[in-house]
């Protein structure tokens, strides 16, 4: 099984298998979901750091996308490298109608996953984040367990991100952006400079007793995630490798700060 191949050994066969990628695109439009399914496979049992060389099919994705079956484009868009050079609105375009042609009974966890993890890949795009249809933001609230390994989370935190989430203004959509970007899995850089602005959003967008609950499920997030942190390194680097002492001890600095934020306003309305 792909799962529990070496991923050197499937980084090395790169080529042969993207070049695979048109003829699993073009079987998934005659409704052969089962090949791309193998690629995806493929692609996510290997590497996660270099993307699985998706560079080498970047001219051809917006030909592919125009030809790609809706669940196609949604499931492979993950993986497409977003800030890589794809400066293309029409490849946005295509993936916002392959998301809004998904039907309700397809929101799978893998379908919730993929659209969320890849909203925030071009969120975190500075050439392609105007492109992004305000509907398709609405997807934040359904809330996918994201995995460890996740780029768009990563991303995600970028305070550009969190900036365009907050500028829609509509709190569930930020607390949602909150809840799934707040992990102990991607803390490196949190913000990326923006930890100020966010402890300003917070006491201006969740304060008063009418955001109590909002409030409430924010130090719930944050609770659990402190807990994890907790476990120690060993325990986290079982599912993330790459994770070091010194962002374990960043982390718990910092979300213990929001938290005692957070806390403190609730003491704040006693």
């Amino acid at each position: 099984m792909a799962a529990a191949a070496d991923p050197a050994y499937i980084y090395s066969k790169r080529k042969a298998v993207t070049a695979f990628f048109p003829y699993a695109v073009s079987r998934g439009r005659d409704g052969e979901h089962a090949i791309i399914d193998k690629f995806l496979d493929v692609a996510d049992a290997s590497d996660p750091a270099k993307r699985f060389m998706w560079g080498a099919i970047r001219p051809f994705i917006p030909t592919l996308f125009n030809e790609a079956s809706p669940q196609t484009i949604v499931l492979v868009s993950p993986h497409v490298p977003w800030d890589g050079g794809l400066h293309d609105k029409n490849v946005v375009t295509k993936w916002a109608e392959a998301v809004s042609a998904v039907s309700a009974a397809s929101y799978t966890e893998e379908v919730k996953q993929s659209v969320v993890e890849t909203l925030l890949c071009i969120a975190s795009a500075d050439s392609l984040r105007q492109y992004i249809p305000v509907d398709s933001w609405s997807w934040l609230k359904k809330r996918p367990s994201l995995p460890p390994v996740c780029l768009g989370r990563l991303k995600g935190t970028r305070v550009e991100v969190f900036r365009e989430v907050r500028k829609l203004g509509d709190v569930e959509t930020l607390k949602s952006y909150l809840l799934l970007v707040w992990s102990e899995w991607d803390y490196a850089d949190i913000w990326f400079g923006g930890d100020a602005e966010m402890q300003t959003s917070i006491r201006e967008d969740f304060s008063g007793t009418e955001m109590k609950h909002h409030r409430e499920e924010l130090i719930r997030r944050l609770d659990h995630i402190l807990r994890e942190l907790d476990r120690g390194l060993g325990h986290l680097k079982q599912y993330k490798p790459a994770l070091g002492e010194q962002g374990v001890q960043r982390a718990k600095k910092q979300y213990g700060e929001l938290r005692r934020m957070l806390a403190g306003m609730e003491l704040e309305l006693e």
